[in-house]
């Protein structure tokens, strides 16, 4: 048993294939667009996407680190004071 014609589920099916293929009749459009451009363009917008991948980067490190790089620092430096400290104090009492 088929579902008539204008059912629901029939027209919402036929509204979202609808939809489907005007977003690929504009990826195409735009497709084309690009295929025309310059080689010198290309090279622009290579450049400005490396900019904004390298801005990304740095955005979603600062963001995502949990522990900032001041504690790295003083973690690090700490730490060799530490150790030189120690190879101080054995140097002298041996």
């Amino acid at each position: 048993m088929t579902a008539p014609p204008d059912s629901p589920d029939l027209l919402e099916a036929l509204q979202a294939k609808l939809e489907s293929l005007q977003a690929r009749l504009a990826d195409l459009r735009e497709l084309e667009r690009l295929s025309q451009l310059s080689p010198e363009h290309w090279a622009e917008i290579q450049a400005e996407v490396s900019q904004l991948e390298q801005r990304l980067q740095a955005y979603l490190l600062e963001v995502f680190n949990p522990v900032p790089a001041t504690f790295w620092q003083v973690l690090r430096f700490g730490g060799l004071g530490l150790l030189l400290g120690i190879a101080l104090q054995r140097w002298v009492l041996s």
